[in-house]
This record gives C-alpha cells, sequence and structure tokens, in this order.
C-alpha cells in the first residue's frame, strides 16, 4: 500500500507550475516534473528524458562546468542553498525550437534525520522573456540618458513620491556637484534660501494634485553664483492614470531675466521721467501767468512791469534750457551732432563753465574750490560742448548737495588729461551708480530742487566724452558721503594759441537800414513779440497769423525779408515761401524760416523750398538781427 505521505509528495512535485529536478548525492537525476518535461522538450519515450533519468551525471557535464553550474552544485551537495545564475542554452537543448532561453535555477539541499544531505532539489525558471525585457530597457534607458545629456537644458527625474533619483550631465556640470549628491531632498539646498520655501510649497502641490510643475528661482552655479533657472515638470501616468513617474526640467534664464528687468526698469524710469518733465515744464508757466497778469494790472508802474519783464525772460530761459536738454540728447544720441575739431585751451573751458553754473552755486551758499595744471592745457575739440560737459558736471554736484556744501573742480595732467568734480552732497546709491549715465536716470528729488532737470544732463556728458575720444566714470561711497565724476580726454601738445577756438558773445544790432520785414506765425504771442523786437531794432514790420493773409500782403506790398514759420494752419511754410517766390516783387527778398522743425531733414526741405536761412526756436535773436543786417549790405 502506498504511504500517503509520499503520494501527496508525488502529486505536488508532478502538478508543480515549475520545473522540478530531484537529484541523489551523485549527481544523478532521480524524477522530473511534467514542467521540466515541457522545459527541456523531454517527454516519456523521449531518449533525453531516458538518458537524463539513466546515466546522466550533472556533476560530470562539461558543458556545465563550462558554463559555470557545476560550482554551485557542488556548494549544494556541501549543504547550502544555491541561486544559480541565468544560463542562455541553444534552441537544441530545450524543447522551443528555434529560440535560444535563459533558464535560471534554485538548488536546495534536502536532508536526512542526521543532517546530512540526501537529494537535491533543483528548480529551474525560464526567464527569457524577462531578460529580454530587462535588456530593452535598459537599451531604452541607454537612448534616454544619451538624449538627455545632448538637451542643453538640465533634466531630472523623480519616483511618483518626488524622490528625485537621476539627474542628466548638464545639472552636474552647472551645479558642479558630485554625482548622486543631490538625490532624495538634497536638491533643495541648492536653491537660494529666499527661493526654498517657495520651491518646495509648489513642488508639494504639484505631487499631491498631479498638476505641473512650474516655477522660476535662483539655482547655485558651480562658481557659487545663484543664477535664475525655470523649473518645470510634467507627470508620467499608466494606462490606469496612476502617475508612475516626474520627468523635469531646468533651463537656465538668467541672462533673460536681466534683460527683461532692466527694460522694465528703463520703463519704469521713462514713466518717471515723462511725469518729471511735465511737472518741471508746468513750473515755469506758473510764474509766467502771473507775471502777465501783473503787466496787465500794473502797466502803468514800471518798477513792476520791469520785475514781470525779468521773470519772463527767466522762466522762458529756463523752459528754454530743458527744450534744449531734450534736442541735445536725441540729436547726440542719434549720431546727428557734429563737433567742431579745433584746439581748445581747457582752463579757459572750466573758467566759463564756472561762471555759467556760479549763480546756483552762490545761491546754494557752496563753497568751490578749484586745483589747476600750470601752464597752458589743450584738448582737440568742441569748445562749446566741452563747456557743455563740464558745466553739466557742475550743475549737478551744486543741485545734489545740500546748501552750504562744498565743491571742487580740479584738472591733473599726465598722459591724458583729467578733470575732476567732487562734491560732499547726497552721494549715489549703490544700486544707481551703475546706471547715472543712462537716460532718464536721476537721484532722488528733494523739496529744495524745485527745478532739478530732467535727469538728462549725465547721459548728455558721456555722449559728449565719448565723441571727444574721453570716458567719464562716477564713484560715490554712498547715500550722504559725496560723489566724484572724472572726464579724461586725449592731450594736445604742441598747438598755435592762433588756432584755439573763439568765441564772441552775443549781442543785438541796430538796423542800419529800414528794412521791410513780413512776419507769418500762427502763434500770435511768438508773431507780435518777435515784430516788436525787429521794430525796436528800427525795422518796418507786418505780422500775419495766416498763410494766405500773408500771401496777399505779399501781393499788396513788396517785402526785403520774409520770416516764416513752418506749422502754419491750411498751408505749412516750405509751400507758403514756394508761392512767395513765385511773385516778382518778391524774388530778391531773404527768406528766412523760423520753426520749432529742427531736424536735418527740415532743414533740407527748408533749402528746397528756397529759404535762405533755417532758425530753430527760441532763436538765437543776435543771429537773426546779423542776418538782416547781411540782408541791408547786399540792398545798399
Amino acid at each position: 500500500m502506498t504511504d500517503p505521505t509520499e503520494q501527496r509528495f508525488r502529486t505536488l512535485f508532478e502538478q508543480a507550475p515549475f520545473s522540478v529536478q530531484l537529484l541523489s548525492v551523485d549527481g544523478r537525476t532521480v524524477m522530473v516534473n511534467r514542467a521540466w518535461q515541457d522545459l527541456w522538450g523531454a517527454h516519456e519515450g523521449d531518449p533525453l528524458l531516458a538518458f537524463v533519468l539513466g546515466e546522466y551525471d550533472m556533476l560530470a557535464d562539461p558543458q556545465l562546468e563550462a558554463k559555470g553550474v557545476t560550482p554551485y552544485l557542488r556548494r549544494a551537495f556541501a549543504g547550502e542553498a544555491m541561486r544559480i545564475p541565468a544560463i542562455h542554452y541553444d534552441p537544441a537543448v530545450l524543447g522551443k525550437p528555434g529560440q535560444a532561453r535563459w533558464v535560471e535555477a534554485t538548488a536546495c539541499p534536502i536532508t536526512d534525520g542526521q543532517g546530512r544531505v540526501a537529494e537535491i532539489m533543483l528548480i529551474h525558471e525560464d526567464v527569457t522573456d524577462r531578460l529580454l525585457a530587462e535588456r530593452q530597457l535598459r537599451a531604452s534607458e541607454s537612448q534616454f540618458r544619451t538624449i538627455a545629456d545632448a538637451l542643453p537644458q538640465m533634466v531630472w527625474s523623480t519616483l511618483p513620491d518626488g524622490f528625485h533619483d537621476y539627474y542628466n550631465r548638464q545639472w552636474y556640470e552647472f551645479t558642479g556637484m558630485p554625482l548622486g549628491s543631490t538625490d532624495g531632498e538634497a536638491w533643495n539646498g541648492m536653491f537660494h534660501p529666499e527661493d526654498q520655501p517657495r520651491a518646495w510649497e509648489v513642488w508639494r502641490h504639484s505631487l499631491r494634485t498631479g498638476q505641473s510643475y512650474e516655477i522660476e528661482y535662483r539655482l547655485r552655479h558651480r562658481s557659487g553664483e545663484y543664477r535664475w533657472v525655470l523649473g518645470r515638470a510634467l507627470p508620467v501616468r499608466n494606462e490606469q492614470g496612476a502617475i508612475v513617474r516626474w520627468m523635469g526640467t531646468c533651463t537656465d534664464i538668467h541672462e533673460q531675466k536681466r534683460t527683461r528687468d532692466e527694460l522694465l526698469a528703463a520703463n519704469r524710469r521713462k514713466d518717471d521721467f515723462l511725469a518729471m518733465l511735465a511737472h518741471e515744464l508746468r513750473n515755469p508757466l506758473a510764474p509766467v501767468s502771473t507775471a502777465a497778469h501783473l503787466l496787465r494790472a500794473a502797466s502803468g508802474d514800471p518798477a513792476k512791469v520791469e520785475r514781470c519783464a525779468d521773470i519772463i525772460e527767466r522762466q522762458v530761459r529756463h523752459m528754454t534750457e530743458l527744450v534744449d536738454d531734450l534736442l541735445d540728447v536725441s540729436r547726440v544720441t542719434r549720431g546727428l551732432v557734429e563737433l567742431e575739431h579745433r584746439p581748445v585751451e581747457l582752463k579757459a573751458v572750466l573758467a566759463n563753465a564756472i561762471e555759467q553754473v556760479r549763480p546756483l552755486i552762490e545761491a546754494r551758499g557752496h563753497g568751490l574750490t578749484t586745483r589747476m595744471a600750470s601752464g597752458d592745457v589743450y584738448v582737440l575739440g568742441d569748445r562749446a560742448r566741452l563747456i557743455q560737459v563740464v558745466s553739466n558736471l557742475l550743475n549737478n554736484a551744486a543741485k545734489y548737495t545740500p546748501a552750504n556744501g562744498s565743491l571742487s573742480l580740479s584738472m591733473e595732467v599726465g598722459a591724458q588729461v583729467e578733470v575732476r568734480v567732487e562734491d560732499n552732497g547726497m552721494g549715489i546709491e549703490p544700486q544707481l551708480l551703475p546706471h547715472v549715465f543712462e537716460l532718464f536716470t536721476q537721484g532722488e528729488r528733494t523739496p529744495d530742487r524745485a527745478q532739478g532737470g530732467l535727469g538728462l544732463g549725465l547721459a548728455l556728458v558721456k555722449h559728449l566724452v565719448e565723441l571727444h575720444g574721453g570716458r567719464v566714470l562716477a564713484a560715490s561711497a554712498g547715500r550722504g558721503l559725496g560723489a566724484a565724476f572724472a572726464v579724461t580726454l586725449p592731450l594736445l601738445e604742441a598747438v598755435d594759441p592762433s588756432l584755439s577756438a573763439a568765441h564772441a558773445p552775443a549781442h543785438l544790432p541796430a538796423a542800419a537800414r529800414t528794412l521791410r520785414v513780413l512776419v507769418v506765425d500762427d502763434n500770435r504771442d511768438a508773431a507780435a513779440t518777435l515784430g516788436m523786437l525787429l521794430e525796436t531794432l528800427g525795422h518796418e514790420v507786418r505780422v500775419s497769423h495766416d498763410p494766405l493773409q500773408g500771401l496777399e500782403a505779399a501781393r499788396d506790398q513788396a517785402f526785403d525779408a520774409f520770416i516764416l514759420d513752418i506749422g502754419l494752419p491750411g498751408m505749412d511754410g516750405y509751400a507758403l515761401a514756394g508761392r512767395l517766390r513765385e511773385l516778382p516783387q518778391a524774388r530778391a527778398a531773404t527768406f528766412i524760416a523760423l520753426t520749432g522743425y529742427g531736424s536735418a531733414n527740415d532743414r533740407q526741405r527748408g533749402g528746397a523750398a528756397g529759404f535762405d536761412h533755417y532758425l530753430v526756436k527760441p532763436a538765437d535773436l543776435g543771429e537773426l538781427a546779423r542776418l538782416l543786417d547781411q540782408v541791408q549790405e547786399r540792398g545798399t
């Protein structure tokens, strides 16, 4: 009668879903189950099965020895449970023709009551599909890593819970960190301390909700600098929609962000400038308007009339300076300014600049010290523009220095000549210092600087100095610690003093002979005041505010000179000049344009339209008087 235990064992052995081979202590096969027969293709009646169950000795098989299996078996027979690595078998060995297979095995010793090994249970597993899948996965991972390393961005990956387990080569090159040192949560320590809490908050929100991750933060570069990067990540989902991985990138946007921030800052400065421009242009209008009312109300009081005239002249001069600054900066920055290139004695330039700024210096109670190099110092350039450079720097120092401050102007000569303007005033904030020579940049405006200018002076200084082949630098120790500006120019040696530029003062010459002058300008005040001035010089003047009326006046009367505005209603000054030139009595007259349009193109149009001279408002009235003197000379 069969033992029930043995029967159960045989049933389990035979029905086991995996290949089982039972070996005796001498390496011979005692029995195999059905799964073994299916794996090796050796069923009942097959010679292979008869061979294995008969004379085959696994410990003496040279092929197993060559494949490295025998040592594992010997250790198993010595009493160790052994896991035998996957062995490759060709189709001739296995019962699946045409396809090589990989088989992995486990050798389990079976001991008797005294602990001696009685048999070995050898369990086989066909791992071909698994190994092929792993091989494909490795190939896929290799391709992924190759592609990721070829990208210009930093690429990273995490497990579904956010554990960082992969970074590409760019990450380590950017950060300079050792391989694997930022795995897990160590990545957060690479962020700027101010950005870490926000980065954690956004990342945890993405992990919690499955929403995409996007954030800008500062990442520590291998140089130690924190650079702005754009971090992005998307979840990778399986067929059921579950997140199986997060894939992310970091893109260096430092330069783009800095450029964007600079553009935004420039835009803010422009807005501030426009607001300041409106303020500065409105300020003089109040005293001008008040003075005009006083003139009307107190026309019989010569003292008040004189004071009102002074106020109007002073405020108009201030507004003219503002507009001139705007036009100057526009022309200089667009390369439309042509400089004279003549020997200029620099000490005279400094003296002239001091005289221009002295009223402001004295009004604010400043002390000014000067220190000059000995002898004459010459540079090649434009005298008027160099005076403008130095006077702008002195004017700036005076405005930004509280009352009763100290200013200094010095000149030193070496390989080049350096002009230095220093003050003990408000100083320049460190964040403003790199931008002081940019357009629309200005320091803090204080209540005692009601007419502080437009913040264009230093931009103009920089461009003019560079046009002279020099450079200008600014320095300040900080707020309240004063500022210094140094202009360096090429030195000119061996100069003939007779070649130095002269600068004659402007004056209004009285008319030697009376001219008949027609003024056409739709600005009634401008036309009326110009007419009165020309009459004061001794000319006969007729004023018209309409181009057609001016044309009729020229038909009725011969004029020696026409002074025409360009922006006239219905017919511009160019067309009016052409119509007037057609009149026989006006062909020999002198045509002078007096307008607010001053571009090179406007001047060219003026010449083409027949104008002899082109003056831009507010014109130098001395120059206008001299032009009319030339008309007199031709007429005599």
